[in-house]
Formats: structure tokens, sequence, C-alpha cells
């Protein structure tokens, strides 16, 4: 029991880490930091409040975005709600704000070789 608990908590820091990590350089644009964390099949819903619309993105666009300077740039605030695992899964319930901007997110990691892989994000933004 204690060996799964300290298994469950070094899982818990390890994702947090890796989360935080994440967020920093895409607030950062340091691409050449994170390309590597996104799982190939990386996917993501974005919702904007008042738009009526979910936009959707893969990897390669979505890295494109940063590198174009369409997405991220400015920080944010983190405030981790949950860290959850279902299996070789991760989930992380955050709400991030900038000056900006304010997000309520769900993102999903995949371990595979030993580390964590973006590979789902779920997000509701508002201009504030």
């Amino acid at each position: 029991m204690i060996t799964n608990q300290v298994v469950a908590e070094k899982n818990e820091e390890s994702l947090r880490k890796e989360f935080l990590f994440i967020m920093k350089n895409i607030d950062g644009r340091n691409v050449s930091e994170i390309e590597s964390k996104f799982h190939s099949d990386y996917a993501d819903s974005v919702y904007i409040k008042g738009n009526g619309q979910v936009f959707s993105s893969n990897k390669t666009n979505y890295i494109q975005s940063l590198k174009d300077g369409k997405i991220g740039g400015v920080e944010r605030q983190v405030h981790i709600h949950s860290i959850d695992f279902i299996d070789q899964f991760g989930f992380v319930k955050v709400d991030l704000e900038s000056n900006v901007m304010k997000f309520q997110s769900m993102y999903t990691f995949y371990f595979e070789e030993g580390e964590w892989k973006l590979i789902k994000a779920v997000v509701v933004a508002e201009k504030k």
C-alpha cells in the first residue's frame, strides 16, 4: 500500500512539473523547449465564450501558431484544480489567467517511453 502511494505521488508530482514546464514555455513561445513534449496525435478543442464555435487544432498547426505568434507569448497565472490518472493517462484540470484572457481547461497526457506527452486539450477561453 505504501509503495503504491509513493508511486502515485511521484506520478502526480512528475505530471505537475511537466505541465507547468509546458505552460511556462508556451507563455514564453519557447517552441524548441516544448515541441517534443506534444504527442504526435495531439489534438485540441477550444471554445471562446460568446463566439458559438469550437476551434480544433493538431500538433503541427498548434506549434506553427506558436511560432507565428498567434498564440502564447503572454504570462499566465496557473491554478491547478486536480490531477488524476487512468492507467497511462494523466488529467490536469486547471484555470489559467493572463491580463488578456481567462481559460478553463482540461489537459490529457499520455505516459510514453518514460515521459509525459500532451495528447489532448479541451479549453474554454474568455476575453477579459
